[in-house]
């Protein structure tokens, strides 16, 4: 017992039985039916107006077999047009309405390949009339294998129903005990082979898509390292704030773009007063605790447009796109009064930070690099420092 069970996990790990979900089988069998049923429709009508005509023309001469067998194939044929144009708009209707995970979407696929089995049985027991040959049988097998991808499983069930019918249905038609050993014994190997077919494709698709879902999940993997490298290029890791080497590129990138527009800016830099004593008083945890607020409270009076930095220690910077030097020296204020009346959680409650900042435009009229308005930012800070701190100097 223990070695059919350890055969039988053996054959489920091989055949991946487990690999592919319901909701993925409907997305890959779905999309293939809107191809199919254009062709097969035609082709079942197609049948029945050559019987039809057939019937039609020979009616007198033709015997009564042969008669039977034509209105067979007519009726077999139109049936199954009839299936296939249902199916065709069902398969319509999950498309436009991306039901592809619904029970419709999973179940049709088994639907359809049991229709088409059954059909090519009973074809094949209605051309018994007039012949011994099994093709239909045996090109629904090959067909349904083909163009359906069925779970083992799922494959083993109908196919083996599909068979049963055949098995069943011919001695309808075919009575020479024979011929109908010799037929069941042919429908039978078509039958196997239809089905080793539809397990082979099974594996083979099933590896290719377990592959392709790895490759997806490692680019996944790797655009993610990328964008975390990339974002950690250019932020500051410390407060999440932009580094200085990204708020340069941004500040020459702007501009450039007043260069061309005529449009103005400005620059706001700015440095913790004694922050020094916090590291001394507090420890240097602390201090970078506190730099990570004063981050936030700066961020929260700028707008989502305007791009912050920490230039290292204590010193931070600012650009305002489409603000004036009055403009900023508004924003500026906010700061600094923010930061002023800013509350420090726990053990730093009595601690009170100020900053002093300097202002600077960056606009057509020569102060058109990162760098000069860097420097006359550096010249107002260093301005605001020497006349007391806690203040705002601009430098036009």
């Amino acid at each position: 017992m223990n070695i059919i069970k350890k055969n039988l996990q053996r054959l489920k790990n091989y055949l991946l039985i487990d690999k592919v979900s319901d909701s993925e089988l409907a997305r890959i069998n779905i999309p293939r039916f809107s191809i199919y049923f254009n062709i097969l429709i035609a082709v079942h009508l197609l049948h029945v107006i050559i019987f039809g005509l057939e019937l039609a023309n020979g009616s007198t001469q033709m015997t009564e077999q042969v008669y039977i067998w034509r209105l067979g194939i007519i009726i077999a044929q139109g049936i199954t047009a009839v299936l296939a144009l249902a199916a065709a708009i069902f398969t319509y209707y999950i498309r436009k309405n991306n039901l592809l995970h619904s029970k419709t979407a999973i179940y049709l696929p088994v639907v359809i390949a049991i229709a088409y089995l059954i059909h090519g049985a009973v074809v094949c027991v209605i051309d018994q009339l007039v012949t011994s040959a099994i093709t239909p049988y045996f090109i629904a097998t090959i067909a349904v294998a083909l163009s359906i991808l069925l779970k083992p499983q799922a494959a083993l069930v109908i196919y083996s129903l599909a068979y049963l019918v055949f098995y069943t249905l011919l001695p309808i038609t075919q009575a020479d005990s024979d011929i109908l050993l010799s037929v069941r014994a042919n429908g039978f190997t078509a039958t196997s082979i239809g089905l080793a077919l539809s397990v082979i494709i099974w594996r083979t698709s099933t590896v290719n898509l377990i592959q392709n879902k790895l490759i997806q999940k490692q680019k996944e993997e790797l655009e993610k390292k990328n964008s975390e490298l990339e974002n950690m290029a250019r932020t500051d890791m410390l407060t999440g704030l932009n580094n200085r080497m990204y708020f340069a590129e941004f500040v020459e990138m702007e501009a450039t773009r007043i260069k061309r527009t005529g449009e103005r800016a400005s620059l706001i830099l700015m440095d913790l007063d004694n922050f020094k004593e916090v590291n001394d008083n507090y420890g240097h945890p602390s201090g970078d605790s506190v730099l990570k607020w004063i981050a936030g409270v700066i961020q929260r009076q700028v707008r989502s447009t305007d791009i912050c930095a920490r230039f290292g220690g204590e010193e931070f910077a600012v650009m305002l796109p489409d603000t004036s030097a009055e403009g900023a020296l508004r924003v500026a204020e906010k700061i600094r009064s923010a930061i002023e009346s800013y509350s420090f959680p726990g053990q730093m409650e009595n601690l009170k930070i100020t900053v002093s900042i300097g202002v600077a435009p960056l606009d057509n009229g020569g102060t058109g690099s990162f760098k000069t308005a860097y420097k006359k930012a550096d010249i107002a800070l260093y301005r605001a420092k020497q006349g007391g701190r806690n203040r705002i100097e601009c430098e036009d």
